[in-house]
């Protein structure tokens, strides 16, 4: 879920000297490298016998990972035709990092140990699957604007309209990942 988030804010911002499609892979490279930090923390919570401090650490991580890659995203540049999307996709990714933020306080205020299930049993828990429907929903529109892309072929051959509105940019940017179960 969280490389889809991420690979939907980095694809929204298609200035610079990057293409739509490069700014598409080092977006969905940011996005990966958070939500594989997020996998490996899941992993070593199933694999241990969980103490209340281990739940603190976890969270603590957890956010840290949202917050890197929130600051990666707010120091992109999005170009002009895809500044609103950016705009949207950055008020998303910020309103996901605070209920997964809300949730963390609620979860490390427990004063015994609590398990994933009981977490997103909370009243944050499912404030968080409130915002990645939102998310999903977004997701959408923006996989829409890249398979709007495919229509460019037929311009690849008039000269004299500029590369950028010609560039095709086939992907799967995966909005099936942004529905979780946790």
């Amino acid at each position: 879920m969280v490389a889809v988030v991420g690979g939907l804010l980095l694809a929204s911002c298609s200035g610079g000297d990057l293409s739509l499609a490069e700014y598409n892979t080092e977006g969905m490279a940011l996005g990966a490298a958070m939500e594989e930090r997020i996998y490996v923390l899941d992993a070593e919570w199933d694999s241990q016998t969980a103490t209340v401090e281990d739940v603190r650490t976890y969270w603590d991580e957890r956010i840290e990972a949202y917050e890197t890659a929130l600051g990666g995203f707010e120091a992109l540049e999005p170009a002009g035709e895809a500044a609103e999307l950016h705009r949207t996709g950055m008020e998303l990714f910020t309103k996901l990092v605070a209920a997964e933020s809300a949730l963390a306080t609620r979860v490390v205020s427990f004063e015994t140990l609590t398990v994933p299930e009981q977490w997103w049993d909370t009243a944050e828990g499912e404030a968080v699957g409130v915002v990645e429907e939102e998310i999903y929903s977004f997701c959408l529109v923006f996989q829409a604007m890249y398979d709007a892309t495919v229509e460019r072929i037929a311009l690849s051959d008039v000269p004299w309209i500029p590369s950028e509105m010609k560039e095709i940019v086939q992907v799967d940017i995966g909005c099936e990942t942004v529905r979780s179960d946790h």
